[in-house]
């Protein structure tokens, strides 16, 4: 199986993000790019929890599968090829519509605050779109959501969702996994009323330096990958 770790490795984020509850129907799309001209993508109405190492789709930026039996969904190609190809650091792309970082895109002027350490990591790094024109069917709109990252991570999408991008698929599991969690915490303390307890500016920026340890993603990616090997080997099929 060509390109197997990628696989395996994009099949894995895909099992872990049904299990987390961030899929909608068979809609949404993760993929990881293998080289400058191809990138593997789950196949359109796949759920996620049935998504295996082989039967994810290798596509070129023309959007024909060249490996693989199934369709890719026009907004996953535009997305995707579009960003692998513009953002230096989009090897990997995860594109979703989970509870509370979508919710955070559907509040008018909407942004992660520093109310708690875990969206002290994201600072700088999070970019939002609020020009929302329907599903991305062509190479506009695409191109147009590629150009709102700029050199972050995290773009929050109005009206829409929310896509992670990183050099590795641990990687942009795991800032997906923890927007997401960050996100949650802020939307839960704005339910009760009262205001939120923000950092002040100097002492969120002492503290972000501390929040980022690329050891622990990569424990944490293995970690869950062990779950799996446990759980539903089959995905590594």
């Amino acid at each position: 199986m060509r390109h197997q770790q990628e696989r395996l490795d994009l099949a894995a984020s895909l099992r872990l993000a049904a299990r987390n509850g961030w899929q909608r129907g068979v809609d949404n799309h993760f993929s990881v790019a293998v080289d400058d001209d191809h990138f593997l993508v789950n196949a359109r109405g796949l759920h996620w929890s049935e998504i295996t190492a082989s039967n994810l789709l290798l596509a070129n930026h023309d959007g024909t599968v060249v490996e693989g039996d199934g369709e890719i969904e026009a907004s996953a190609f535009y997305i995707h090829s579009h960003i692998h190809r513009a953002v230096p650091q989009a090897r990997c792309v995860l594109h979703a519509h989970p509870t509370y970082s979508t919710a955070l895109g559907c509040i008018e002027g909407g942004r992660l605050e520093n109310c708690h350490q875990d969206a002290l990591r994201f600072m700088g790094r999070v970019a939002y779109d609020g020009d929302f024109s329907g599903s991305a069917f062509d190479d506009g709109e695409g191109g147009r959501i590629a150009a709102t990252i700029g050199t972050g991570n995290v773009v929050v999408m109005a009206h829409h969702g929310v896509t992670v991008v990183g050099e590795t698929v641990a990687r942009a599991y795991d800032d997906f996994y923890n927007f997401e969690v960050a996100c949650e915490y802020q939307l839960t303390a704005m339910a009760s009323g009262r205001p939120l307890a923000i950092l002040p500016d100097d002492v969120a920026e002492k503290l972000a330096a501390n929040m980022w340890d690329d050891r622990q993603i990569e424990f944490h990616f293995a970690a869950i990958k062990r779950l799996l090997d446990r759980d539903e080997p089959e995905y590594a099929q």
